[in-house]
């Protein structure tokens, strides 16, 4: 949690790329130094910061992949990260009980991190994060590499004129000041519309946390085998990451996303009020369980992402990630009222999955909408869009190919109506 609100603030402040280095290196250090030292103090230190660094660092890599994604491939890279999760879950604890060795789990995350490491070599800076703090020429630099790796011929000053907007083309002296770091932090609450998605985003994570990681704990009580059933539990959230990437780009992240939830919280009530002694009946409804809240986790992390804007994004996507792991600890005090009766828990995890529903469902859509730069983009998301929107049934306009930029805030015009699809137009980079 640590590692979240730390590297969240500073992914803003010093850029993705640098936040990601630091935090793999941090992560490394406490890996490999724990492996040389049995006292427990020493070791708790050495642990913490191992979880600062590796913890966090995938998070910080989502949010610069994002940022070089175009919108129809923003549910593949989600998908990605999803089926990666689920696969090495799946198969981690087999490889921890043929291991059976706490120092050679250390050894196999340091050699992952060494390797990440050498990745972040050919990974650029968040051109829209460089755009954002008004540092133009590295994103114009970073842009002309990319596209020069797609096999693009794109002129600077081309380049530079997709960049600008009609109020620059005519000459407008008015000059904006872009934000500070803590302006940006405190403008925020300025918004009403951010200021109400924050609440909505950042309560529903901390629910779907709270009830994922309580049922995940009452499924390690049904089996003598902890291995075994834990990565029965986590096979079954792969069919889960298909239907995200089916389902989001056809009708939408709301309805899927509130789904998810409701689904779970019928599965709990119908666990909690049915109270069924057949351990095989629980386990299979609680890996159902597992597979809602893991589709609501998803698409409510892919979410986040994609409606704030790129000068808070760091921040709003890792804070979530702190809000969800407070969720997690509560998870366990959910679980232990197993003590008082068994089925307590599925009961108390149904009613605030019903909740997680309803607060979801509040959420605008997302889907063919262009990445928010400046504060006043993320204010203006989806501005006309209505509570039961559903792009299955709507007019069927591509809103990237018709908006093919979104508002940026330039340094020398950030009043002009800045249009960028640094995105749209390297596709390639989704790859990087």
């Amino acid at each position: 949690m640590t590692g979240y609100l730390i590297s969240g603030f500073l992914a803003d402040r010093i850029g993705r790329r640098m936040i990601i280095i630091v935090l793999i290196v941090i992560g490394i250090v406490g890996n490999v130094l724990g492996t040389f030292f049995s006292g427990f103090y020493a070791f708790a230190a050495l642990r913490f910061l191992s979880g600062v660094g590796s913890d966090a660092v995938c998070t910080a890599a989502y949010v610069i992949v994002m940022e070089y994604t175009v919108c129809e491939r923003r549910t593949l890279i989600s998908f990605l990260w999803a089926i990666n999760w689920s696969v090495l879950a799946t198969a981690l604890p087999w490889y921890t009980a043929w291991l059976q060795s706490w120092r050679g789990i250390m050894f196999t995350t340091t050699g992952i991190d060494v390797l990440m490491l050498l990745v972040m070599c050919w990974v650029p800076e968040s051109s829209g994060w460089l755009l954002s703090v008004g540092r133009k020429k590295e994103a114009l630099a970073h842009f002309e590499k990319i596209a020069r790796f797609n096999g693009k011929v794109v002129s600077p000053d081309d380049l530079s004129k997709q960049l600008e907007g009609p109020a620059s083309e005519a000459g407008s002296s008015t000059v904006k000041v872009i934000p500070t770091f803590w302006e940006s932090s405190r403008a925020v609450l300025k918004f009403p519309r951010m200021r109400k998605r924050v609440f909505l985003i950042y309560i529903s994570c901390f629910i779907i946390s709270l009830c994922y990681n309580a049922n995940a704990l009452n499924i390690g009580r049904l089996s003598v085998n902890l291995y075994a059933s834990y990565s029965l539990a986590m096979s079954f959230e792969l069919p889960v990451n298909f239907i995200c990437i089916m389902a989001l780009d056809t009708i939408g992240r709301r309805w899927p996303n509130s789904l998810f939830m409701l689904m779970g919280a019928i599965i709990s009530f119908v666990v909690g009020f049915l109270r069924t002694d057949s351990v095989l009946g629980t386990m299979i409804m609680s890996a159902l369980c597992s597979m809602s809240f893991a589709g609501g986790y998803n698409i409510t992390y892919q979410l986040t992402s994609e409606i704030f804007p790129t000068v808070i994004r760091g921040r709003a996507v890792l804070l979530q990630r702190l809000v969800a792991d407070f969720g997690g600890l509560l998870g366990a005090q959910v679980a232990s009222l197993v003590e008082y009766d068994k089925f307590l828990p599925a009961l108390v995890n149904g009613g605030l999955s019903l909740v997680a529903a309803v607060l979801l469902f509040l959420l605008p859509d997302s889907i063919n909408q262009p990445l928010p730069q400046t504060l006043e983009d993320g204010e203006n998301l989806a501005p006309n869009q209505s509570l039961c929107f559903c792009p299955l049934f709507s007019e069927k306009t591509n809103h990237c190919g018709r908006q093919r930029s979104a508002s940026i805030t330039n340094s020398a015009t950030p009043d002009s109506s800045v249009v960028v699809d640094p995105p749209a137009t390297f596709t390639a980079s989704t790859t990087t």
